[in-house]
């Protein structure tokens, strides 16, 4: 085995800590290096809460609220009547044809009529001989038993009934127009024999006419008498202009809405029943007040409110609201103008919860909220905003 050189070993490590040393150095001298760099001030970050919620907000402002309905309709006679024979019996007389003009009271039609007054003739002459025989039994004073005078005068009381019936059946055999209007149909002619209660002459009142609609729940409450609309139909171009006679104060049962009558005046009889019309209305209700739509507001057990953006803090405020109109509400107090509404995300606020404002517009035009092209991202939150990508070159 060779012996190992001591003077070999000693060199070693004399080689290595001079490596050590020179290494040491460098750093050193780096190190100095860069602490004489002057280093450029650092941007700080601010992030956002970590249990923030994103949220949109819209600025609140004075605005209008117009109602614009349009609805389809029938169009009905003002007045319209299916006269009918009450007694039924034979048809005598038939005065008038479909499509005449007549005026109100006119004979229309006489059912029976000539039989009703034989039989009004005959309590006449029953009248007459009750009346004799009650003067006689007058006369005659105590001689006469009690039990025929008596008998005498509801003899007498009967004809009388009879006679006041007779009339009556007398007048019903004679149909006249209750009102002034137009023959639609006549449904009998002379000579026949008309069932009790069937339909003889069917009137209407062209002059004004009437379109009858369905209003919904979320329209009717809007609609007052009195108010202006445009009526328009498919046979005819132009438009006529009418108004809100009635409104229902209670909703069908089957279909849960509104009948509401338009009437218009039909001067030249070019609406005619069973057409179809289209009602457009366009007014403005309500104007230079704070409004909101439906779907911002939140319900609690206290009451209504919103949810308002403050630095970046979610603050709840109560409110008195007003009038609805359509989907939309009347604030009467409890925030006012230039504040920030939280219109998206409210549903799981609470109040005082950090919120990321994601999106900001403007409360309201017609009852929705108008954002922004360019989206502030969280300003309040201390996130700064993405720029919009440029265009590329060439393009439009």
């Amino acid at each position: 085995m060779r012996d190992q050189h001591p003077s070999g070993s000693l060199l070693a490590r004399v080689v290595k800590t001079t490596a050590a040393s020179l290494i040491a150095c460098g750093l050193v001298v780096m190190t100095a290096c860069q602490q004489t760099r002057e280093e450029p001030p650092r941007e700080e970050i601010t992030t956002p809460p970590s249990r923030a919620t994103r949220v949109e907000v819209a600025t609140l402002s004075e605005s209008n609220a117009r109602i614009e309905i349009r609805l389809p309709g029938e169009i009905v006679g003002s007045e319209d009547t299916m006269l009918a024979a009450a007694y039924g019996g034979l048809v005598e007389r038939v005065y008038v044809s479909d499509g005449d003009t007549v005026r109100r009271g006119k004979i229309l039609v006489k059912v029976d009529s000539a039989s009703q007054y034989a039989r009004n003739a005959q309590s006449r002459t029953e009248l007459a001989s009750a009346t004799r025989e009650l003067d006689r039994a007058e006369r005659l004073g105590d001689a006469l038993p009690r039990a025929q005078r008596d008998a005498a005068e509801n003899r007498v009381k009967a004809a009388r009934a009879a006679i006041r019936s007779g009339n009556v059946s007398a007048s019903r055999s004679i149909i006249r127009a209750p009102f002034a209007g137009t023959a639609a149909r006549v449904f009998v002619d002379p000579g026949e024999v008309a069932p009790p209660g069937s339909p003889v002459v069917r009137l209407v009142n062209l002059d004004p006419i009437h379109v009858e609609l369905s209003v919904p729940d979320r329209d009717v409450v809007a609609l007052r008498e009195g108010m202006p609309v445009r009526v328009l139909t498919g046979a005819r171009g132009e438009a006529h202009v009418g108004t809100v006679k009635h409104v229902s104060p209670a909703a069908d049962l089957q279909t849960r809405a509104f009948r509401v009558v338009v009437e218009v005046p039909n001067p030249e009889r070019t609406l005619l029943p069973g057409m179809i019309a289209y009602v457009s209305l366009a007014e403005e209700v309500e104007a230079g007040r704070v409004m909101l739509p439906q779907y911002v507001l939140v319900t609690r057990l206290e009451g209504n409110g919103v949810f308002v953006n403050d630095g970046g803090v979610a603050r709840w405020r109560p409110l008195v609201l007003g009038p609805v109109i359509r989907d939309q509400v009347i604030v009467e107090s409890g925030v006012t103008t230039a504040e920030q509404v939280i219109v998206t995300g409210h549903r799981e606020l609470a109040d005082g919860d950090a919120v990321i404002v994601n999106r900001s517009g403007r409360c309201c035009e017609e009852g929705r909220v108008i954002f922004s092209d360019v989206t502030a991202s969280a300003g309040q939150a201390g996130q700064p905003v993405a720029p919009a990508p440029s265009a590329p070159e060439g393009s439009p």
